[in-house]
């Protein structure tokens, strides 16, 4: 399964996660894929592309708060939440993109450190 983003800009979204990612997409100024994290950033060529944000993108990481730190110095990022213990056995934190999409970066944890 593929996560697609729809956006007028692709250029500044693909800027933006090619730093949170720490990956280079492939494409153009109209799609880019980062086939590692099976996300697609598209300008469908609409003149109206909706303003609802209705998705989050979720990814597992290794450490959030480490990444949390890490991406505290990426410009357009706008930070929701620091990380938090969750009840269901995770640590997570929310960050937006440039277009208010959300994303969670997840640290599942092992029932020793719940």
């Amino acid at each position: 399964m593929r996560s697609c983003i729809i956006t007028n800009n692709v250029s500044k979204l693909s800027d933006f996660y090619k730093s949170i990612f720490n990956t280079l997409p492939e494409g153009n100024e109209n799609h880019v894929a980062f086939d590692n994290m099976n996300l697609a950033i598209w300008n469908p060529g609409n003149a109206e592309i909706s303003k609802v944000k209705n998705m989050s993108l979720m990814y597992f990481v290794d450490d959030a708060k480490y990444e949390y730190e890490r991406l505290l110095n990426i410009n357009g990022i706008e930070m929701v939440s620091e990380p938090e213990m969750q009840p269901w056995g995770v640590i997570a934190f929310i960050f937006k993109d440039p277009d208010g999409n959300e994303i969670s970066f997840i640290q599942q944890l092992n029932k020793v450190e719940r």
